[in-house]
């Protein structure tokens, strides 16, 4: 019976996305999981050369963290890790993320970091349509609400508006017992 208690509580929890992270911050500094700790995050995987979705989530995270902060009070540290590191720089990195927001912290690093925190969040990414060094990323394009314990609460699609969005951070923070450190 203990058995049977114990995989009915890990299927009902569905699998574990997310683990330790080291990747380089626009200013050229490390950061790991521990510089995360504490706050709830917003984290995003995408490319500075996408020519569409890519761009208009981004927005959607910006505008996101502008409606929690105004509207509820809410603090979340919104994360943009490239897919593409071969071409997003960490200052190339920094001056795409300006045009958005400033208060996201984009990352970058090797390309064997990058496949290893993909891999662990469940992102798709693959390159397309390759014409030397022009080419397309297709990837999952998911955003994922973090606690400040570093586990995943939830996923979001594209399909997700900005106010339906920050709706449902709000609800998953506020039924959450975990309290952001930084308020």
């Amino acid at each position: 019976m203990c058995e049977g208690e114990k995989y009915e509580r890990s299927a009902n929890k569905g699998p574990i996305i997310g683990g330790p992270l080291s990747l380089i911050d626009t200013e050229g500094q490390i950061v790991t999981e521990k510089n995360l700790i504490g706050n709830w995050v917003l984290l995003y995987f995408g490319y500075t050369s996408s020519p569409d979705v890519g761009p208009a989530e981004v927005r959607k995270m910006a505008n996101t963290i502008d409606i929690l902060e105004s509207r509820q009070n809410i603090k979340v540290l919104p994360v943009f890790v490239t897919i593409d590191p071969q071409r997003d720089t960490p200052s190339h990195l920094r001056t795409y993320i300006r045009e958005f927001d400033s208060r996201i912290v984009g990352l970058t690093g090797p390309v064997a970091a990058i496949r290893q925190i993909a891999q662990e969040y469940r992102v798709f990414f693959k390159k397309i349509d390759e014409q030397g060094d022009d080419y397309l990323v297709d990837t999952s394009h998911n955003m994922y609400l973090i606690n400040p314990n570093m586990e995943v609460e939830r996923s979001f699609g594209v399909e997700y508006s900005t106010d339906e969005l920050a709706e449902a951070i709000t609800k998953e923070i506020k039924k959450s017992k975990i309290t952001n450190s930084q308020n």
